[in-house]
């Protein structure tokens, strides 16, 4: 009986675990349907997994590349740019980045062919890829202070652009400061090979470059390395030119103001003057004025106005509204008039048909205005402009909108 309960216990606990063991089974990838004669889920390799950890601890990012290959660690950058490569067959930078740190090491024939295959594929142009290189004068101001830098600058150049003769005279520089002698001699026969005359160098220092070859001391630099460009003196010459320009210029404009200055306060006495004789001769002119019979009242009245209007005249005289000559004219035909009923009368009319005139005048301008506005020139007869052939003017809805096509 015990061995009975005790066989019947286990069978209960072994019920209980079944579902833990079917869990179990399909986790590991052990069940097995029936028929099937496979797996469900297919357990990786112990060797695949390996390889992928491997490659996934090792992989670095082109910017951990780029800072292997600036601080000189060429073969670990170099390393890991290959397994890029290897592991994004795609991958234009990875090549790029080859290219690069293979022209650092001065194996420039394979860093090119490696940026042509770079250049095939299609990341390059997608991406705007590119070799990054700086100007000569640029790298003349690291090569000083950092000939290290200065070398990867260089070779970013002779990678970039070919064999250019400036890139190797500043790599013989370069050298020369970091002690290099038997490289900068190298990369001085190379510039030479290419230019003969080395006509961009300066003349100093190349001097200076070849007397430390020649005693393997650096190079004294006080100047530039490379000759500099003949066009800055036309620069010069054009920056003289136009302080010149402009100093004339500032000048005539002084002279100019001071003459227009001098001129108006002429025109300003002069006008003052004349008003201030005009006042007193209508002021003379008043006070001997007799007052006894209409039309003399009448008279003494226009000299009055007159002597008003000389009054507003001195006003604008000072603030140069009003020339002498223009005063003296008006001031004639206004004392002709004030002197009879005739002569106002046809001083009246005269001035009423010179404003008449210029009315017209202004209301004929508009009306020709007006005419060029409306009929200027077309392609079309004007009883053809105001619409199409389907007789519409224009549309009454706009559906060029809305949220589906």
């Amino acid at each position: 009986m015990r061995r009975r309960a005790g066989a019947a216990g286990r069978t209960v606990r072994s019920v209980k675990r079944l579902p833990q063991l079917i869990l179990t089974l399909l986790f590991t990838g052990a069940l097995v349907l029936p028929g099937a004669g496979a797996t469900l889920i297919s357990p990786p390799q112990p060797a695949q997994v390996a390889r992928s950890v491997q490659v996934a601890a090792t992989l670095l990012t082109p910017d951990e590349v780029i800072a292997l290959m600036n601080a000189g660690r060429l073969t670990e950058a170099e390393t890991a740019a290959r397994a890029a490569s290897a592991a994004h067959p795609e991958s234009a930078r990875s090549l790029l980045l080859r290219a690069r740190i293979q022209a650092r090491q001065g194996r420039l024939p394979e860093a090119r062919a490696a940026l042509s295959r770079a250049q095939a594929l299609p990341q390059w142009d997608e991406q705007e890829l590119g070799v990054p290189f700086q100007s000569p004068g640029e790298i003349e101001q690291v090569m000083v202070a950092d000939p290290a830098a200065a070398r990867g600058l260089l070779a970013d150049v002779l990678l970039s652009e070919g064999d250019d003769p400036k890139a190797y005279y500043l790599l013989a520089m370069t050298e020369a400061i970091a002690r290099q002698w038997d490289a900068s001699r190298a990369a001085l026969a190379r510039a030479r090979a290419l230019s003969p005359d080395l006509g961009f160098a300066d003349p100093k220092s190349l001097a200076s470059l070849e007397r430390a070859l020649q005693q393997n001391q650096p190079p004294v630099l006080n100047g530039p390395a490379l000759a500099p460009s003949p066009w800055r003196y036309v620069w010069w010459g054009l920056g003289a030119v136009l302080v010149w320009f402009a100093w004339w210029a500032v000048r005539a404009v002084k002279q100019s103001m001071a003459q227009e200055e001098a001129s108006r306060a002429a025109r300003v006495e002069k006008a003052a003057l004349t008003a201030d004789e005009l006042e007193r001769q209508v002021q003379q002119e008043l006070a001997g004025a007799r007052r006894d019979t209409p039309q003399e009242q009448r008279r003494a009245s226009r000299l009055e106005q007159l002597a008003a209007q000389v009054m507003d005249w001195q006003e604008k005289a000072l603030a140069d509204r009003i020339s002498a000559a223009l005063m003296e004219a008006t001031y004639r035909r206004l004392h002709a008039a004030a002197q009879s009923d005739d002569a106002h009368a046809a001083y009246t009319a005269e001035e009423a048909e010179k404003a008449a005139k210029e009315q017209a005048r202004l209301a004929a301008e508009a009306e020709r205005r007006k005419e060029r506005q409306t009929s200027g020139p077309s392609s079309l007869r004007k009883s053809e402009r105001s619409s199409w052939s389907s007789g519409r003017s224009s549309s009454g809805r706009d559906n060029s909108g809305g949220s589906k096509w």
